[in-house]
């Protein structure tokens, strides 16, 4: 066996051959034919190009309208809500908002007035300045008896009767007499600087600040331009502020260590004093310092 396949092994080596020539004579015919090629023509990646930019092409509405025998759309105009301007000159009427005045403390400088409101729909009552918002209406002023807000466009005002939500009706608004109010009984001077008041008193007079506002003329004391309280002035016998020790040109200061030289301090004192068991006014009266104490019970 191992004789005869060494007899005709040249058989194989001549097919070995023959294989190879074939795969290599392959090799050369596809780089041959592929280097005579022609290079492929872009005509169609233009004729796609062409088609898309026909498909984007914007529809004729008005030729198709012909060809269909339809109308053409009609193009609605959508218009905003346009909130009325507001006339400065306008009486304000009666408010229908639910809100009811509790009272005002009014200073010469609007931005120093505050204005104590129910607000029937929150049900609770707050203290507003002139620039807030009251159930989206804004505060534009503060007087002795009312408040004037901007309502849609509309100058309303809120007085003692809350409004009933319904259609605004006029109403007018009494003036009380300018009589001297009876003494406090709650107020008790102890000694030249230090009293002794009920907590009763304290919520009487915190609660009633239209009362207190007709008891005195408030007016914001300035020095080099800047706020250094409240001065006093026109002080009515038995008032709460006669009763304090204040005086007519006196100004106050500080109250329990808080300057009051900003309406948003005067605020934010006014709140802090209803559950204060200790109340110093700190006073200025022709250029010397006065402290009075007041004890809470």
């Amino acid at each position: 066996m191992d004789t005869l396949f060494r007899k005709h092994f040249w058989v194989v080596n001549v097919a070995f051959i023959l294989l190879a020539t074939w795969l290599v004579a392959r090799t050369v015919n596809a780089f041959v034919a592929a280097g005579l090629a022609p290079a492929p023509s872009s005509a169609p990646a233009r004729r796609t190009v062409a088609s898309a930019a026909q498909l984007a092409t914007p529809l004729d509405l008005e030729r198709l309208a012909a060809l269909l025998g339809l109308p053409l759309p009609v193009a609605v105009a959508v218009e905003e809500p346009v909130t009325p301007a507001l006339d400065p000159n306008a009486a304000p009427v009666k408010s229908s908002l639910g809100a009811k005045l509790l009272g005002t403390l009014v200073s010469s400088d609007p931005a120093w007035s505050f204005a104590s409101i129910h607000d029937n729909a929150a049900n609770r009552s707050n203290t507003f300045m002139v620039g807030d918002l009251l159930q989206g209406a804004e505060i534009l002023e503060i007087e002795r008896e009312r408040v004037i807000i901007a309502n849609n466009g509309r100058k309303e005002y809120i007085d003692g009767i809350a409004g009933s939500g319904t259609a605004p009706v006029a109403t007018a608004v009494a003036t009380p007499a300018a009589s001297a109010p009876p003494a406090d009984e709650g107020i008790r001077k102890i000694n030249e600087n230090t009293y002794e008041v009920e907590r009763a008193a304290i919520d009487k007079n915190l609660n009633d600040l239209n009362s207190l506002a007709t008891q005195a003329r408030i007016v914001p004391a300035f020095k080099d331009g800047k706020a250094q309280g409240f001065k006093f002035f026109s002080i009515r016998p038995n008032s709460l502020y006669s009763q304090i020790g204040v005086k007519n040109g006196d100004v106050i200061r500080r109250i329990n260590g808080m300057d009051l030289n900003s309406p948003e301090k005067a605020l934010e004192l006014y709140t802090k004093m209803k559950d204060s068991n200790r109340i110093e006014i700190e006073l200025e009266r022709n250029g010397k310092v006065i402290k009075n104490t007041f004890n809470v019970r």
